[in-house]
């Protein structure tokens, strides 16, 4: 498999995370308005034996997931900087060393980062579309995501490149990006432009270790076992237009930054799943690995 970079930058703010899932169920939506269903549904009739094309989680430019590894001594670190270092969610790649230890990611508490971007909590009002007016007991929250003017996300790939080109990866995300990615995108939600397209990236880049950093929500296949992880549940919808029921069957996940053992190499890992009730729809459960060993 061949493996990319994508660099973008949002314009606008972001209603969605950007889960690999996520990122991996637009692309197939736009790919098939692009190219016909018809191809779509030929590049996802093996999915599940051999995916042709797998995604990360969007990370900061030049970062990644922030790696869960063997919980730290309490002779390691000071009790205040605790909570901080559980707090990290992305770090950048610079401080990633083999063997990958927790106390050797300390010094990205001291580093001078800017804040790139923001969560913030929306209050908004549900609308009769009858009488245009507020209804009672309507009032709701949502979580957005503003970004910096300068702030750049990237976004890592494997493909298959006897299955799909670079060049059809790179017009479907300008085109997710016109867009906007996610819930809300009808709003102007999630809107971005591509940046850069970077062939071969030295975060994707094979190593022969023992252990590998997921970069996807995704879950493990027989070929690799949890070594430290987290997970969470996740309620899928489906995306595109004329879909009589766009709920997708509850899948736990495993989180970006979850660590695992190999167990037989492999250029990515995890699985392909059907949580819908359209045979054809799939739902991507692999897993982008950076290879670098890990304490155990």
């Amino acid at each position: 498999m061949q493996s990319l970079k994508i660099t973008i930058q949002f314009k606008s703010p972001l209603a969605s995370d950007l889960h690999s899932d996520t990122i991996f169920g637009q692309f197939c939506w736009v790919f098939g308005y692009l190219f016909t269903i018809n191809r779509l549904e030929e590049v996802l009739k093996d999915f599940k034996q051999k995916p042709f094309i797998v995604f990360s989680n969007g990370f900061l430019k030049n970062h990644v997931a922030m790696p869960i590894l063997k919980p730290l001594s309490i002779d390691d670190v000071e009790y205040e900087n605790t909570k901080k270092f559980k707090k990290l969610q992305e770090i950048d790649i610079k401080y990633l060393k083999s063997p990958l230890k927790a106390k050797d990611l300390l010094p990205a508490l001291s580093s001078n980062e800017e804040n790139y971007y923001q969560k913030q909590i929306l209050l908004k009002n549900s609308i009769n579309r009858l009488t245009n007016t507020t209804i009672d007991g309507g009032l709701y929250q949502t979580v957005e995501t503003f970004f910096g003017e300068n702030t750049k996300i990237d976004i890592y790939s494997k493909y298959d490149e006897g299955i799909i080109t670079d060049k059809e990866i790179e017009e479907v995300f300008v085109n997710i990006g016109l867009m906007g990615f996610g819930k809300d995108k009808s709003t102007g939600k999630g809107r971005f432009e591509v940046v850069s397209i970077t062939k071969n990236p030295s975060v994707l880049e094979y190593k022969p270790t023992n252990t590998f950093v997921s970069l996807s929500c995704g879950v493990p296949c027989d070929d690799c076992e949890v070594l430290f992880g987290k997970t969470f549940t996740k309620f899928g919808k489906h995306g595109g237009f004329n879909i009589a029921n766009p709920f997708k069957k509850p899948v736990i996940l495993f989180k970006a930054g979850s660590t695992f053992k190999i167990k037989k190499e492999k250029p990515v890992f995890g699985l392909g799943l059907n949580l819908s009730s359209y045979e054809t729809h799939m739902h991507s459960a692999y897993m982008l690995p950076l290879f670098i060993n890990v304490e155990e």
